[in-house]
């Protein structure tokens, strides 16, 4: 055996002691291997006699999985199909997971994956959920340490948490968010000791979760991660003391649960949240900015989040204790002023989004009151909508971490810096609605790690080449649209970038149809409006952005007939309209929603649209000629449609029969298939003006219960109006019929559409008295103007939610002598409109009441009798038009009081007396007034060149209550107000007599005296008269 060389005091060599080391530590791991292998054969041993099935899951946890099972009603995604009888290993099914030593299920992971822009989709996460109730069979999963069953809806018919839960003692991890319980929130969490992360936050679109007391959390003492956000805790008293006794507590998140400063102390010291590393308090309303002052004291804290706590004032001072802080976030609050110096000890800072509050200070000190420390690693400054101002954002340059700028909804001004280039770190940039202006520096062109640019809506000009664009081969997001920018880039130029979302309205890219975008295959949205483009739409437009889900060409002058099928396509919303494009309408994909091809030259249909999911389609103003196609009877979803001022012809589809061959194509008339009264659109808005439509009312009508806003004019459309039209349309807001053929009388069940505010059936030949009940028309009863309007629409992407604003539609209203053109504004108007018929009778007197009404015209009738004389109540109204009737009497002085009113025609009726003047009567049709009165020889007065007897009347005034118009006193007024004097006249002298002693004897001595001379003098005349003569 060699020797082994020694140290002095007998202290081996290095090597000699490496070799004994590696002997050592090689015989301690066979041990531990031998060891470990005998256990396992133990195991295996103790899990077959317990009854398993070749090495499977325990049989008592696997019925209880089953069991589980067997209380959903629903899984859509079948993510539990391997969960089946005949499958012994239950550890295999999906979402389990096994001990290796012990077979025992020790983690359960059913939760849902949501994506965080899931409320932009039309895929609602409901669809993908697991469906049913909690089923207490998991308390046989005695060894379960995680359990995770977020995004699913278990509520069963409690639709509480059910306590049961608290019995599951060997969890660590617990996950029931988003779960949409509602109720209180069980206090036997509190049971769970072992537990380390706890998530039980609520739904925020979900029903109401809360509670009153949570002194059950102090018992979790190893609990790191809490986040009960949404959970209603307005109840709580002093829940920072609660919080304050969990000495592991790393996160709390308490975000949207109610917390005021009624429940938060003036002082707390936190001896046990001594490792509290985040905290997430936004939507909570406190009162100002040192309302949850015990935070400032908290130096562990590394990430903070109060945004929207309704903070105000200006910034805490202590605030610059949180020295190891990294994100801040304090947008929506209402704090003043920049942060204070306190911010200088925040070297280690990351993240600051100052957002949404009244910073209102220059760029340049924004930046300088972040810390020169924290220059080098604060990687995100958000300072949206937060009234920054300044001419130059070159200091941003000194930040070079900065990955995302996002400065919008400001007031920068001046020209964009060239030292933008030197942020190499930067992927998201955002400037958008501010004022800069100037030409966008190249040295943009050098981010080469930049996703997202948005510079819309600011007064950027010049040109943009391929040199802006050289070193962007990352950019997936980009925004130039409201500029006056050129791009101007060579034709056979392939960029570097593969685009997902490019919004560059209004900026010049034509003439020509931009080439380099063929080879943006992956783009979802593409927004080029008004970009100046003269040429044919390139036939590779289709196939390159069949993916893309918005569409936007329009008002340019793209020519070429349209594809016969666009059925392949993944677009949501396409706009296309005021183009020169020709051709038939395709067949649409089964994904579209919003289809406007207005003002173009199209000129038919295809015979199956196809475009099942279609909520809104403005095909106006083409040449569209034959019939509506029958397909159009399966758009369900419809409910908008726009086919004015085109040349379609014959009737309109019967749906509800064709509904029916479609459903029932055998004939079979048994009573599983749909039947006719039960079939309806859903459509809310019917434009089909200015077409050459011929047949009675469109019974179709009958099959469209939500309708509001229907619009037939300028048709052929005959015979009388049905008195089923209240019935069947009862939300009606618009019935515009005119210029037709319909005749006979207007059915009083008109008078029933107590929601219209536009009733127009002008120019058609109705006949007979205007309907009695005319003020059932509530609605224009009312100068209430708020209504829900149906032609607001927004589009919802991938990047962004966007407002398209009003629904390009054309409704041209004849009001004040002239055509005007509305649009989705159509909705604040309010009129009556039954001129040019054969209308007789009076105006009724109840026409006063409709004082919501903005325009009124009932012109061109044989109406007799005279103006209403309180046809001033009308005090809203604009225009007023009575002309061409037989209308006599004098003209209501209370005209005078109609303060709005800017058109009035009573021409060529049987008027007179003296026209009324003052207030706004005396500002109308200035260049020639007279026209309103011509025609009406009995009328003098000015503007009218006959003279009335008599002064002039003066006009009465607000100052003098006593002085009534004359035409305001009927004889039935005259005869009452004499009959009440009389009366009251009388009263005065009884009560005299009655209690006045004096005036009683001076009375009654005087009917005495009175008697005795009346007497004397009768005697003395008879005797005279009729005595025997002596």
């Amino acid at each position: 055996m060699p020797m082994t060389t020694m140290f002095p005091f007998g202290v081996p060599s290095s090597r000699a002691r490496s070799k004994e080391m590696a002997a050592t530590s090689f015989l301690l791991l066979t041990i531990v291997l031998a060891t470990a292998s005998t256990t396992t054969s133990s195991s295996s041993v103790a899990i077959n006699a317990s009854g398993t099935s070749n090495g499977g899951c325990i049989p008592a946890e696997r019925v209880a999985l089953l069991s589980f099972k067997a209380g959903l009603t629903g899984d859509p995604d079948n993510r539990l199909i391997s969960w089946q009888q005949g499958a012994h290993d239950c550890c295999r099914w999906s979402g389990v997971t096994c001990s290796r030593r012990t077979g025992h299920v020790i983690k359960l992971d059913l939760h849902q994956d949501i994506p965080e822009v899931y409320y932009l989709s039309d895929d609602d996460p409901e669809n993908h959920s697991l469906r049913g109730q909690l089923s207490p069979s998991l308390l046989a999963l005695r060894r379960l340490k995680y359990l995770d069953l977020s995004q699913n809806y278990l509520l069963g018919d409690a639709k509480a948490m059910p306590g049961f839960l608290g019995s599951l003692q060997s969890l660590t991890y617990l996950n029931l968010s988003n779960m949409d319980f509602h109720g209180p929130v069980p206090p036997q969490l509190g049971n769970l000791s072992n537990l380390i992360q706890l998530d039980i936050q609520g739904s925020i679109f979900g029903d109401y979760q809360y509670s009153k007391d949570i002194s059950w959390l102090a018992r979790l003492r190893s609990l790191e991660h809490l986040n009960m956000g949404s959970v209603g805790l307005p109840e709580v008293v002093d829940w920072v003391h609660t919080v304050g006794t969990l000495p592991n507590l790393a996160v709390l998140i308490l975000f949207q649960c109610g917390l005021t400063n009624s429940n938060v102390p003036s002082s707390f010291v936190h001896h046990n949240l001594t490792v509290l590393e985040v905290v997430d308090l936004t939507g909570n309303q406190f009162s100002s900015p040192d309302t949850p002052n015990w935070l400032w004291n908290v130096t562990s804290l590394r990430s903070l989040r109060l945004v929207e706590c309704g903070l105000s004032g200006t910034f805490a001072n202590n605030l610059g204790n949180l020295t190891l802080l990294e994100n801040f976030a304090f947008g929506l609050n209402n704090v003043d002023g920049m942060i204070p110096g306190a911010l200088k000890k925040m070297c280690n800072l990351r993240s600051l989004d100052l957002s949404m509050n009244n910073i209102s200070t220059d760029m340049k000190e924004v930046i300088h009151s972040i810390p020169n420390c924290s220059w080098k690693n604060l990687q995100q400054l958000i300072l949206e909508s937060a009234n920054i101002i300044g001419t130059t954002l070159q200091f941003v340059s000194n930040l070079t971490s900065l990955n995302m700028l996002e400065v919008s909804h400001n007031q920068l001004s001046g020209s964009m810096p060239v030292e933008i280039g030197a942020l190499a770190n930067l992927t998201y940039l955002d400037l958008q609605q501010n004022n800069l202006s100037g030409s966008v520096p190249v040295e943009i062109g050098k981010l080469t790690k930049l996703t997202y640019l948005d510079l819309s809506f600011n007064n950027l000009s010049g040109v943009m080449t391929e040199d802006h664009f050289v070193g962007l081969m990352n950019l997936k997001y980009i925004d130039l649209s409201e500029n006056y920018l050129e791009v101007i880039v060579d034709s056979h130029w392939v960029p570097p970038f593969n685009l997902e979302s490019a919004w560059l309205s209004y900026c010049n890219l034509g003439p020509k149809f931009p080439k380099w975008l063929q080879w943006q295959k992956s783009i979802r949205e593409l927004i080029i409006p008004n970009t100046g483009l003269v040429d044919r739409v390139p036939d590779w437009f289709w196939t390159t952005f069949s993916e893309a889900t918005w569409l936007d060409i329009s008002l340019n002058q793209l020519s070429g007939d349209l594809s016969f099928n666009l059925e392949f396509m993944s677009m949501t919303t396409l706009l296309m309209q005021s183009n020169l494009l020709t051709g038939l309408i395709p067949k649409l994909p089964s994904t579209i929603k919003v289809l406007d091809i207005s003002r173009n030259y199209l000129n038919g249909f295809v015979a199956d649209l196809g475009a099942q999911n279609l909520q809104v389609a403005a095909l106006f103003s083409n040449a569209i000629s034959g019939t509506i196609p029958t397909s159009i009877c399966r758009l369900r979803k419809l409910r908008i449609l726009d086919l004015s001022n085109n040349l379609l012809s014959k009737g309109l589809p019967d749906c509800g029969q064709e509904e029916l061959k479609h459903q029932n194509p055998s004939g079979n008339n048994s009573s599983k298939f749909i039947s006719l009264s039960s079939f309806s659109l859903n459509i809310t808005v019917l434009l089909l003006s200015n077409n050459s439509f011929s047949s009675g009312f469109p019974l179709l009508l009958r099959q469209c219960p939500s309708l509001s806003f229907l619009d037939l004019t300028q048709n052929r459309f005959t015979g009388e109006l049905p008195g089923w039209i209240s019935e069947a349309m009862p939300g009606l807001v618009m019935l515009r019929l005119r210029s037709n053929n319909f005749y006979g009388h207007i059915p009083v069940e008109i008078m029933g559409l107590h929601n219209v505010r536009i009733l127009d059936l002008s120019n058609n030949n109705f006949s007979g008295a205007i309907p009695q009940y005319i003020e059932n028309l509530k609605a224009l009863s009312s100068t209430e103007t708020t209504i829900d309007n149906p032609f607001e629409e927004a589009y919802e992407g991938e990047y962004r939610s966007a407002h398209i604003g009003m629904v390009n539609v054309s409704i041209t209203v004849v009001m004040k002598g002239q055509e005007l053109e509305y649009g989705g504004n159509i909705v604040y108007l309010m009129s009556i409109d039954l001129s040019c018929n054969n209308l007789t009778g009076e105006i009724p007197e109840k026409l006063s009441s409709l004082v919501g009404l903005i325009s009124l015209n009932l012109s061109s009738n044989l109406l007799s009798g005279n103006i209403p004389y309180n046809i001033g109540k009308l005090q809203s109204v604009e225009s007023l038009d009575f002309s061409r009737n037989k209308l006599g009497g004098e003209i209501p002085r209370s005209l005078s009081n109609l303060t709005y009113l800017s058109n009035l025609n009573l021409s060529y009726n049987n008027l007179s007396g003296r026209i009324p003047t003052g207030h706004q009567l005396d500002t109308l049709n200035t260049d020639n007034p007279a026209s309103m009165y011509i025609g009406n020889p009995g009328l003098c007065g000015h503007p009218v060149p006959m003279q009335c007897p008599g002064p002039p009347r003066d006009p009465p005034t607000n100052g003098d209550p006593t002085r009534l118009p004359e035409d305001g006193l009927s004889q039935i007024d005259c005869l009452l107000g004499s009959i009440i004097g009389f009366v009251v006249g009388a009263w005065m002298v009884f009560f005299g007599l009655l209690f006045i002693k004096k005036w009683r004897y001076a009375y009654f001595g005087l009917l005495d005296n009175l008697y005795d001379r009346l007497y004397v003098i009768s005697v003395v005349t008879w005797q005279k008269w009729f005595g025997p003569r002596v």
